[in-house]
């Protein structure tokens, strides 16, 4: 997966997303709606920025509305703040390794928890040994996307 530029960005809303952000609480509202258009369309430094270019479509959006849609984003797993830095889409990272009392395992930095994911998958016949594989978080979910 390559490396973007630290802007405000989402990647794909899809429809269960939006049944996730709808799930948890959150209204559905026009202005919601045409953030997330943008959101999904553009790239942006800042809530600010985002913020006067929804302006455009609805005149009378708060910045306050902005700001809780980028947290809700984030606390359903879309969207991670990095500090400074935007905001962008999380990517599960292999933490730690350690048995069952507790010790941590050394297994070196080339180990990818992408990789691992893939070989897994291969092994038990889901994907092709060529096939490669992208993650991504989804609140508490791994998603898995076969990109070849």
């Amino acid at each position: 997966m390559q490396e973007q530029d630290p802007l405000y960005q989402v990647g794909n809303l899809s429809d269960e997303t939006l049944r996730k952000l709808e799930a948890s609480g959150l209204r559905m509202t026009v202005q919601r709606r045409h953030i997330i258009e943008i959101l999904m369309k553009s790239q942006f430094t800042s809530p600010k920025e985002l913020w006067y270019e929804a302006k455009e479509f609805v005149p009378d959006l708060g910045i306050a509305t902005v700001y809780r849609l980028i947290n809700r984003l984030e606390q359903i797993g879309v969207l991670s703040k990095q500090r400074n830095l935007g905001m962008r889409p999380q990517v599960p990272e292999l933490g730690t390794i350690s048995d069952g009392r507790g010790k941590k395992l050394a297994y070196g930095a080339e180990l990818q928890l992408a990789e691992l994911v893939r070989l897994g998958l291969v092994s038990r016949g889901i994907l092709g040994s060529h096939n490669a594989i992208q993650l991504s978080l989804n609140g508490n979910k791994i998603n898995v996307t076969i990109i070849r």
